[in-house]
Parts: C-alpha cells; sequence; structure tokens
C-alpha cells in the first residue's frame, strides 16, 4: 500500500496541517483581548508557513496523479465528484492565503478574509473526507472518516499554532498564554472524540459483511500494536505541549527540548494513524 498511496498519505496530512494551523491563527488574531501588535508578530511566521505547505501538498498530489493536467481535466466534473470539489477548494484556499498574506505584507491584514480562507480550507478537507466516506471500501465510508480527517485538522493545526506561536521571539503576554492554553485543549478533543467514537466504529465495521470483517482482523491483528504505538505517540506529544504550557508558564519558549519531542512524537502518532487507515481499507469484492 505505502509505496502506491505514501502520496495521498502525505498529501491529506499536510493540507490538514495547513488548514488548521491558518484556521486557529486565525482565531488568535480574531481575539480583542490581545494587544494588534503582538497577536500579529506573534503569529507571522506561523501564517508565512501555511503557503509552503500547501504548495508541497499540491506537488504531492500531482505526482499521485501522474499526469500534472490531470487536476485540471478533473476539476471538470465539479458537479458530480469530490475529487473535482477537493481540488478545487484546495486551490482557493491558497489562492485565499495568498492574497491574505499579501495583504499582511502590506500591513492591512483582513480578518473577514480571513475568516473565508478558512472557512473554504475546511470545506476542501470536507471534500476530500468525502471522497474516501463514499467509496466502496467499509472501513473508509463511515463518519469515523470524517472525524479522522477533521480530527486531524484541528489536533495538528492548534498544536502547530501553539508552537510556532511559542518560537517567536516576541512577547508573551498572559492573555496569549491563556490562548494558547485553550487551542490546546481543542486539539486534545479532537484526539479524544476520535478514541471514543473507536469502539462503535469497529462494532459497525464488524458488522459490514466480508470486507468490514477483514479490516476489523486486520486491526485486531497485524496493526494492533502499531495502532496502540500510534496513540501512545499522538497522546504523548500532546501531554508534553500540555506540560509546557501549564507548568513552563512565560518561561516556556526557552525549554525547547519539549516542543522539538512533542512534534516528534505528533507527527510521526499522525503518519502512523493515517498508514492504518490506508493500510486497513478492504474494498467489497463486486462480481
Amino acid at each position: 500500500m505505502f509505496g502506491e498511496e505514501w502520496q495521498l498519505l502525505l498529501f491529506t496530512l499536510l493540507m490538514q496541517l495547513a488548514v488548521g494551523t491558518y484556521l486557529f491563527l486565525t482565531i488568535v488574531r480574531a481575539s480583542g483581548k490581545i494587544p494588534e501588535t503582538i497577536k500579529m508578530k506573534v503569529t507571522k511566521l506561523g501564517m508565512a508557513s501555511v503557503g509552503p505547505v500547501v504548495v508541497i501538498a499540491i506537488l504531492l498530489s500531482v505526482l499521485h496523479l501522474g499526469n500534472p493536467f490531470g487536476a485540471y481535466w478533473s476539476i471538470a466534473n465539479f458537479a458530480s465528484s469530490w475529487l473535482s470539489r477537493e481540488i478545487l477548494f484546495t486551490g482557493a484556499f491558497f489562492i485565499l492565503w495568498g492574497v491574505s498574506y499579501y495583504l499582511e505584507r502590506k500591513g492591512s491584514w483582513n480578518q473577514l478574509l480571513g475568516w473565508a480562507a478558512s472557512l473554504v480550507g475546511l470545506v476542501a478537507i470536507f471534500s476530500m473526507a468525502s471522497i474516501y466516506a463514499t467509496s466502496i471500501i467499509p472501513a473508509w465510508s463511515d463518519f469515523n472518516t470524517y472525524l479522522q480527517f477533521f480530527g486531524t485538522t484541528l489536533f495538528f493545526g492548534s498544536i502547530a499554532a501553539v508552537l510556532l506561536i511559542l518560537w517567536s521571539r516576541e512577547e508573551k503576554t498572559e492573555e496569549l498564554n491563556k490562548m494558547l492554553k485553550k487551542l490546546v485543549i481543542v486539539g486534545i478533543a479532537a484526539i479524544a472524540l476520535q478514541l471514543v467514537y473507536l469502539p462503535v466504529y469497529i462494532a459497525g465495521l464488524s458488522m459490514s459483511g466480508v470486507a468490514g470483517a477483514e479490516s476489523v482482523a486486520l486491526l485486531s491483528s497485524t496493526y494492533v500494536w502499531p495502532g496502540i504505538l500510534r496513540w501512545t505517540l499522538t497522546i504523548a506529544g500532546a501531554v508534553l505541549v500540555v506540560w509546557a504550557l501549564f507548568k513552563g508558564r512565560n518561561q516556556i519558549v526557552g525549554n525547547y527540548s519539549l516542543l522539538y519531542a512533542a512534534v516528534v512524537f505528533i507527527i510521526a502518532g499522525e503518519i502512523l494513524g493515517r498508514f492504518i487507515f490506508y493500510a486497513t481499507g478492504v474494498p467489497i469484492m463486486i462480481g
């Protein structure tokens, strides 16, 4: 699987990272309790990084298509194809990011445009998830797919936004620290929802015919330990960020070792989780 789908694996994760990061940085910029100059400075690095991440993601998706013009022809089926919608909204998100970043560089960040770009990005993620949720693969054609994709968007995005703000060398106010704690809580809640729904997902999958039963068998045998490792790494990374935020206070930015470890754990956990998502997708045999 990995040899065939690694571009898609990285594309989905990078797009969810970019959209989530942009969304949470926009939320920080919308805060009326944080001084304007401070919130713009601490989010500058994060906003600048979103565009390059989207570019890399798009290049990976083009590699998967095998034909650079494949994306162009795919858009023609917008009315009936979730793939076409994903491509269009991904491109629209990138364009809106570019416009908003250009305005920011000119000193006139537009909050309304920031919200619009965030909404378009979330629609792109919805379209992405719908490609899998409407497939003939029982392991994917479930609410769990939306939960995973939006869960990663919120978790990745919140953690990335927090870490990028913490790594900035600008002044951190008490209100900003409170905001960062709230963002991390949202990210952890997104992970918790996935864990809570997991038993429901597996129970439903076991009753989805032969293909569903095969997916359950893979989850409970070949991928049981990778699955445990995936959640261990993800939770450990989140715990390290929480520890740094709630214990480090204003000195948190100086404790880079915790933050670096958190990044490694979270990235490894999410990549492993998406690998398992693809590896356990068994299609229904027709004919």
